[in-house]
């Protein structure tokens, strides 16, 4: 064979060479290590307390019954009503707008325009067990230390709380805002 055929074979076997290393180099650096399994990513949850925007649960506290529902959650019209069963058996319905800051409650049946108290149901004196700032206190609870289901129970001091029936994102009917 002359000189100039061997060179150009040598050159064929080394480019063929070259392009399987270069395709082995490929597979090895991008497929997954042999005997580890790939991982599985985890779900991001998009129905979670900190992604509602509405929210219903129940709360067994203080010797009291409550059920708050919420809408608009995320925004600055928040629409909470609480249903509250006191120790002696006493019903009570509060309801409270944020955006057009009213408040109204239903004692014995008897609905109430407790407006001119707005803040003291939203965030004030009244608000720790049945306004906005007991709601909020439960939800944050429930968003830190809640499994995602069943019933959630804790400590608050000596208070033992338990907060059941938790619904993620219910479609409350506007009615259940509405006196009268």
């Amino acid at each position: 064979m002359n000189k100039k055929g061997v060179s150009w074979v040598i050159i064929a076997v080394v480019i063929i060479v070259v392009v399987v290393i270069g395709g082995v180099a490929y597979w090895v650096l991008t497929s997954p290590g042999t005997g580890e399994p790939e991982p599985t990513p985890t779900p991001t949850p998009s129905n979670t307390i900190e992604t509602a925007t509405s929210l219903g649960f129940k709360v067994d506290a203080y010797n009291e019954a409550y059920a708050f529902t919420a809408k608009n959650l995320g925004t600055s019209e928040i629409m909470l009503r609480t249903d509250e069963t006191d120790a002696q058996g006493m019903a009570f319905v509060y309801l409270l707008d944020q955006a057009e800051e009213t408040a109204w409650a239903s004692i014995a049946g008897e609905w109430m325009d407790v407006s001119d108290e707005f803040d003291a149901y939203w965030s004030g004196d009244y608000s720790t067990l049945i306004g906005y700032t007991a709601f909020d206190s439960y939800m944050t609870e429930l968003a830190t230390n809640w499994s995602g289901t069943g019933d959630y129970d804790y400590t608050s001091g000596e208070d033992a709380i338990h907060i059941y029936d938790i619904i993620i994102n219910p479609e409350p009917a506007d009615s259940m805002f509405e006196h009268g």
